[in-house]
C-alpha cells in the first residue's frame, strides 16, 4: 500500500470540497486542518524500521525516563563548556514529555502533533495556495520531516514556524530567544540564526547576480564549504560521499529560475517576496554540501520550507488564462513525482 500516494489523492479531495466547494476563509482552515492531521497520522504511527535511527532514539528515550532532572540539567554543562554530548534540550522536551506518558510511540505522535499542525497553521496564514503547499511537502519534503527527523523537527518548529513570524515583525528578541531554544534541541538550527538579518536583504539585481556568482564557486569549492559548516553544527563524517539529491537539486533550480524571471509580478503582488527570494537563495547556496555529504540536507531542510510559499506565488504571477492551466499541470506532474519516487518501505508501528 502506498500511503503516500493516498494521502495526496485524499489531499486533493479534500482541497476540492474545502477549498473549491466551501471556500472562504472557513474552508481554508478546514482543508489546512485535516491535511494536517492526516500528516500527524502517518507519522506519529510510523513503525521502527522507517528510519534507520529510530531504535537509536527510542533506546535514547528510555535513557532519558531513567536520569533524573538534576542529571538533565547538568548536560547543559557538560555540552556547553566541557564538550561532551549533545543537544541538551532535547533531553529536557523528552523529561516533559514523559511526564505524561513513557510510551515512545506516543512520543513520536505527540512530536507530529507538534510538528504538523505548527506547519498547518504556517500554511493557512501565508499561502495563497494552500493545497499546492501540502503537495509540495507531500512529494518532496516530507521524508525528513514526517519519518526520519526527530529533534530538528521541533527546531525546526521553534526556530522556523514560530521564528518566521518574529523575522516579520523584526523582533530580534523573540527570534533570537526560540532560535538559541531550538539550537538546544538541534545544533544544525545555527544555520538559520542568520536569516533574520539576511531576510532584510533587499532582492535587487545585484543581489541575485550574487547569487548567481556564488552558487558555482561554492559547487567549486564544496568541500573545504563543508568542513567549516560542519564544524558549527556537529556533522561527522568519515569520506565524502557524491551521492546529492540530484531531482531535489534538479526541482530547486527550475524554481528560482522561474522566481528570478517573474520577481517584477511576485514583487508586485506579495507582501513578503522578500523573505522568501532570500530563503530561496539561502537553501541554494547550502546545496552544493549535500553533494559533499547528504546529511548536510539538514541545513538545507530550515530555507526549503519557503518552497511552500513561493511556489504558488510563483503561479498566482501569472495571467488567469495561464495560471489555471500551469496549476493543473504542477499538480499533476507532483502527483506522477510522488508516485514514481515516493518510499516504499513504510510500515505502521503494528506491523513491525
Amino acid at each position: 500500500m502506498n500511503i503516500f500516494l493516498i494521502n495526496v489523492l485524499l489531499t486533493f479531495i479534500w482541497g476540492f470540497v474545502f477549498l473549491v466547494i466551501v471556500g472562504d476563509k472557513i474552508g481554508k482552515k478546514w482543508f489546512c486542518f485535516i491535511a494536517s492531521v492526516q500528516w500527524v497520522l502517518i507519522s506519529g504511527l510510523r513503525g521502527m524500521t522507517v528510519a534507520e535511527d529510530m531504535y537509536a532514539y527510542e533506546k535514547k528515550f528510555h535513557e532519558v525516563l531513567k536520569t533524573d532532572w538534576g542529571d538533565i540539567f547538568d548536560n547543559f554543562y557538560f555540552v556547553y563548556v566541557e564538550g561532551e554530548g549533545k543537544d541538551p534540550g532535547y533531553d529536557v522536551f523528552q523529561k516533559i514529555v514523559q511526564l505524561f506518558t513513557q510510551n515512545f510511540q506516543a512520543f513520536l505522535f505527540i512530536v507530529a502533533i507538534i510538528f504538523f499542525f505548527a506547519m498547518g497553521v504556517w500554511i493557512y496564514k501565508n499561502s495563497q495556495m494552500p493545497m499546492m503547499s501540502f503537495i509540495i511537502f507531500d512529494s518532496f519534503l516530507y521524508s525528513f520531516f514526517a519519518l526520519t527527523g526527530t529533534r530538528q523537527t521541533l527546531a525546526t518548529v521553534l526556530i522556523v514556524f514560530i521564528g518566521d513570524k518574529f523575522i516579520k515583525e523584526k523582533k530580534f528578541w523573540r527570534f533570537l530567544i526560540v532560535s538559541v531554544i531550538a539550537y538546544t534541541i538541534h545544533k544544525s538550527a545555527i544555520c538559520y540564526f542568520p536569516f533574520f538579518l539576511i531576510s532584510m536583504i533587499p532582492v535587487k539585481k545585484r543581489s541575485i547576480a550574487g547569487v548567481i556568482i556564488l552558487s558555482p564557486l561554492l559547487f567549486i569549492f564544496k568541500e573545504p564549504f563543508f568542513e567549516v559548516l560542519g564544524k558549527l553544527v556537529g556533522y561527522e563524517y568519515d569520506e565524502l560521499e557524491s551521492t546529492g539529491a540530484y531531482l531535489f537539486t534538479i526541482m530547486y533550480l527550475i524554481i528560482v529560475v522561474f522566481a528570478v524571471i517573474l520577481l517584477g509580478h511576485i514583487k508586485e503582488n506579495c507582501e513578503n517576496y522578500n523573505i522568501y527570494y532570500n530563503a530561496l537563495f539561502m537553501g541554494l547556496l547550502l546545496i552544493p554540501l549535500i553533494f559533499v555529504n547528504p546529511a548536510a540536507m539538514r541545513a538545507v531542510q530550515y530555507y526549503s520550507l519557503y518552497l511552500m510559499l513561493l511556489v504558488p506565488e510563483i503561479i498566482r504571477s501569472f495571467e488567469k488564462r495561464i495560471s489555471g492551466p500551469l496549476y493543473v499541470i504542477m499538480m499533476s506532474a507532483l502527483l506522477i513525482a510522488t508516485n514514481a519516487f515516493v518510499r516504499t518501505d513504510y510500515s505502521f508501528f503494528w506491523q513491525n
